[in-house]
């Protein structure tokens, strides 16, 4: 998968995307602005053009003015939830995939980023994401999290720059009075 970004003046942060779904042999074009759902197109291809096809779609995005992001460009994000054992119980384990699958769909669609891995102990559950645009991916992280009913009464939202230490809590349902990721 390839995902490149580019900012336009008085317009924002647009992205453009694509990846190569194996099952339907078709590349998948998404681009759009980021924080809206983007437009797509799909591209019949054989297996072993995909390869040529996606440096193509790279360099063509280049010279559009689309690149990678630094780190200094993104930020990193923790959806965490308290549980009430060490590691978590068959439910929790539910929760972490249902909601590393929503959020990552939701994410990728809306240009903003995508889930990076999770941890659980010490009664916490932490769903990491790499964003590029903090405050739309809290607000469309916790739409994503109503709209799918994922448990949206116990979760803290938490984010950070990618070269910063200390995460910030963006969201909580319940006061806390300090958010700690261990």
């Amino acid at each position: 998968m390839s995902k490149l970004y580019k900012l336009v003046e008085n317009r924002g942060l647009h992205y453009k995307e694509m990846w190569f779904d194996n099952q339907r042999g078709v590349i998948v074009i998404h681009s759009g602005k980021v924080g809206y759902i983007g437009k797509s197109e799909e591209i019949a291809i054989k297996v072993e053009d995909v390869e040529k096809y996606s440096e193509r779609f790279v360099s063509e995005c280049n010279q559009q003015g689309y690149m990678n992001l630094n780190d200094d460009d993104l930020y990193r994000l923790v959806i965490q939830y308290p549980l009430k054992s060490e590691f978590g119980n068959k439910r929790d384990a539910w929760l972490k995939d249902k909601v590393q699958e929503y959020v990552q769909n939701h994410l990728g669609w809306y240009g903003l980023g995508h889930v990076d891995g999770f941890d659980i102990g010490n009664k916490k559950l932490n769903i990491f994401c790499i964003v590029v645009n903090e405050e739309k991916a809290v607000s469309s992280i916790k739409t994503c999290l109503k709209t799918y009913r994922l448990d949206f009464t116990n979760v803290r939202i938490a984010t950070k720059k990618m070269n910063e230490n200390e995460y910030r809590l963006k969201y909580s349902y319940k006061f806390i009075e300090k958010f700690e990721l261990i």
